[in-house]
């Protein structure tokens, strides 16, 4: 059962995923992130080039998780990455339309802090992180993902947030056979 947590640059998606995995919850930490600290494919650069891989790792990566009865977390989905082609006004590649978005149980959008954290990856600003959110939800929601916005608190209490949503969430879902015939027949 994957979990997305999306959002803008610097809304504290880090913070609640390592808050999480601390926890106890499975993780897959963000991979746009580390892409950009090897220093091969820069988005300032070629942000096609750069897009195009991360979403070849991210595939990778949510191909690799076996856990389907269990929340695993991950710090960005694989829509996140066409809300940056939005975002710049590139053609959306064709990949995008293939993905299967039924594997999210729900996509938590992180609303923007009211103050902005520029770090060596990180360039943007709160104006870009404001809009990118929108365009996220966007991306998400049109595709009938659950997307549940996480208000702006300290750290602890959306990290508790969270795991309350996960919680009701997970008895929404049907991870058995034996769920689905039960359900059917209701």
């Amino acid at each position: 059962m994957k979990f997305v947590i999306t959002g803008g640059p610097s809304v504290g998606k880090t913070t609640i995923v390592t808050g999480l995995q601390n926890i106890g919850y499975k993780v897959v930490h963000e991979i746009a992130t580390r892409t950009i600290k090897e220093g091969k494919f820069l988005p300032w650069v070629d942000r096609q080039k750069f897009q195009a891989e991360v979403l070849r790792r991210q595939l990778s990566a949510e191909a690799a998780i076996l856990d389907f009865d269990k929340p695993v977390i991950l710090d960005r989905g694989l829509f996140d990455g066409e809300a940056y082609y939005l975002y710049d006004k590139l053609p959306v590649p064709n990949a995008f339309g293939n993905l299967d978005a039924s594997q999210y149980a729900a996509a938590f959008l992180i609303e923007p802090l009211t103050f902005f954290e520029e770090t060596e990856v990180r360039r943007e600003d709160l104006t870009f992180t404001k809009e990118i959110s929108v365009i996220l939800e966007h991306c998400y929601e049109s595709r009938r993902v659950k997307v549940v916005r996480v208000p702006a608190m300290p750290p602890t209490e959306r990290i508790q947030y969270v795991m309350q949503q996960i919680e009701a969430i997970k008895k929404t879902q049907v991870t058995s056979v034996e769920q689905a015939t039960h359900r059917a027949a209701m």
